[in-house]
């Protein structure tokens, strides 16, 4: 059993259990009461690269690994990549459908540019590359595994990049508010490409309800379902089947969440 199917989303429930007072505990479930994510896993990035060989990652290409977080490698899925080198590559492919690509650590580098820590890019419908002089972990999403025999197929594209650490994040992108302490922005992604992506950002308690496969912790902390979360949390659907999330700003901070969808 991967470790984080177990041992994160405990963590973080003992965590949010740690900030009230022994006056205040939680009330104790009802034992027919579902306890929160049961239908989700949670990472901890910083956990995924600082002890990569615990987590059961399997062989994708030479010296490249990848660790399944939900979905079938032949299929749409989300996973992490893991360049074991320090000058990893992965050879031309073709992406029938769009490719979500957030780069935990490290840095990516295609013909299209480097993509170092904390930048998250995408790429469209009918794009392809070839990777080389790369190193670290990365979480992607594909639509559509990426495919090595239609490289013909690979046409003119452009990537949508942001670098989700910069400090104008929020006023650079048209964030729009959809109620009172909450604003929301969604990258302009080909519609025929299979996925769609939100950044949200909460400073109330106002609860925001958002369906994906995945909610990365870009800011802040947030409670996802009612459980705290801090910068670099990711939490997954276990399915490729899209999840409803209720997503709130923890008390005293501000949340500023990214959601990917199928």
């Amino acid at each position: 059993m991967n470790r984080f199917w177990t041992l994160s989303i405990a963590a973080a429930l003992a965590s949010m259990a740690a900030c009230s007072s022994s006056e205040d505990s939680p009330t104790p479930a009802a034992p027919d009461e579902e306890e929160p994510l049961t239908s989700s896993s949670v990472l901890e990035l910083d956990d995924v690269k600082t002890n990569p060989t615990d987590y059961e990652f399997v062989d994708f290409k030479p010296n490249v690994q990848k660790l399944i977080l939900a979905g079938a490698a032949d299929t749409e899925h989300v996973a992490i990549l893991w360049y074991t080198v320090t000058d990893g590559g992965v050879g031309l492919h073709y992406h029938a459908k769009t490719e979500s690509v957030y780069v935990i650590d490290g840095t990516q580098t295609d013909a299209k540019g480097v993509y170092p820590t904390a930048t998250v890019y995408f790429n469209p419908p009918g794009s392809g590359h070839q990777i080389k002089d790369s190193s670290g972990f990365f979480l992607l999403a594909y639509a559509a595994p990426p495919d090595f025999s239609s490289t013909d197929l690979i046409g003119d594209y452009t990537p949508i990049r942001i670098e989700t650490d910069a400090e104008d994040l929020t006023s650079t992108y048209p964030f729009e508010e959809t109620t009172t302490g909450v604003r929301t922005f969604a990258p302009l992604l080909d519609g025929a490409g299979g996925m769609s992506a939100e950044f949200i950002e909460i400073s109330s308690s106002k609860a925001y309800h958002y369906t994906g496969n995945y909610l990365l912790v870009v800011k802040g902390s947030c409670d996802i379902e009612g459980v705290t979360f801090g910068e670099d949390m990711v939490v997954v659907s276990k399915t490729v089947e899209p999840q409803p999330y209720k997503v709130t700003a923890s008390k005293g901070s501000t949340c500023l969440a990214m959601g990917v969808s199928f």
